[in-house]
């Protein structure tokens, strides 16, 4: 199974040292074994954060929620195609790979 790469948009920031601390900050966060979900919920906060204009807080915040996005996606991705896996193992356990019904639907999904 091969998964849809697409090349992530260059923010107007990206050489900003403020924003590559954000994204360094969430891959490490990230990489130190901190679930998604609660990385999520970090930028999020930061994100409800009021602030009285752009400043080097700001451009940190936007960092590191544009990396949790990123990280989002991927972990999307990937609970898809351990889904897909899943369904599929589980028709051949059962017999149905090979049926009318399974092969139709099978042949729907392409079609989308």
């Amino acid at each position: 199974m091969t998964m849809q790469t697409v090349a992530p948009a260059i923010s107007p920031f990206a050489h900003d040292p403020f924003y590559a601390m954000g994204v360094a900050d969430a891959y490490d966060e990230y990489q130190a074994g901190e679930d998604v979900h609660l990385l999520k919920q970090r930028a999020e906060l930061m994100l409800d954060t009021p602030s009285g204009g752009v400043d080097s807080t700001d451009l940190y915040v936007v960092g590191y929620a544009n990396t949790v996005i990123g990280l989002m996606n991927t972990h999307i991705a990937q609970i898809a195609a351990q889904t897909e896996t899943a369904q599929t193992w589980l028709a051949r356990k059962q017999g149905r790979e090979t049926s009318t019904l399974h092969t139709r639907n099978r042949s729907r999904k392409g079609r989308h």
